[in-house]
């Protein structure tokens, strides 16, 4: 991250009023390594000693193809449960990943979220099946042992469209304006997706939380 983006936060942030509990948890965040841009105030949805790691992906996408299936595998084996990963439907590439992310959508309301990810990818980029068409799509609901005709009437039906439209209003809102777009702890986008990067704002990010952590085991300790 540039300096002058730090500078810009800090000083937004400290002619800011801020709760004491705020300026802790501000505190976590500042000075980590690596490549990124901050996209909104303050942390969202942030636990205590693990980073939450947002991946917005179009079905269409090769980059998010390459993410999901070496990236992200190789960053769980390192951190294990201390990086929750999150995938979100993120129609952006063409008008035709829609479909694919409405699958995507449907399946996960279904508990088959991580079953259609991976079949999607693997038979768009692996097996050259156009997975925006019914019968491309039909193929890949087969594959995860679901009845075709079914899933393309629940589409046919519009289910999946509301979940896409939030998806695309949340990345919106995180600025995300192209594919993938990977979001920490609900506030920093990551403008390098290279395991390097990634890895270095990670480790920094579970550093400062253990920081911090231990500050405050302190603190309880020596009050009264």
């Amino acid at each position: 991250m540039s300096r002058c983006v730090l500078l810009l936060l800090t000083l937004s942030l400290l002619f800011t009023p801020q709760s004491p509990a705020t300026e802790e948890l501000i505190d976590q965040y500042l000075s980590v390594p690596g490549s990124y841009v901050f996209v909104r105030r303050l942390p969202e949805g942030t636990e205590s000693g693990r980073v939450v790691m947002t991946v917005f992906e179009d079905f269409l996408c090769p980059a998010c193809y390459h993410v999901a299936t070496e990236l992200i595998p190789r960053l769980r084996e390192k951190y294990g449960d201390r990086l929750a990963v999150r995938f979100v439907g993120y129609p952006f590439v063409h008008p035709d990943s829609r479909l694919p992310a409405r699958a995507y959508e449907l399946a996960q309301e279904m508990g088959l979220g991580e079953q259609m990810q991976r079949a999607l990818f693997q038979a768009q980029f692996e097996e050259q099946v156009h997975t925006a068409s019914r019968e491309g799509l039909a193929k890949v609901v087969h594959s995860i042992g679901l009845d075709p005709e079914q899933f393309l009437a629940r589409l046919d039906a519009g289910e999946g469209t509301a979940a896409i439209e939030r998806n695309l209003a949340l990345g919106a809102s995180y600025r995300v304006d192209a594919v993938p777009g990977i979001i920490f702890d609900g506030w920093m986008r990551a403008t390098e997706l290279s395991q390097d990067n990634l890895e270095q704002i990670i480790s920094g990010l579970l550093a400062k939380k253990q920081a911090h952590n231990s500050h405050m085991r302190s603190r309880r300790e020596q009050e009264p």
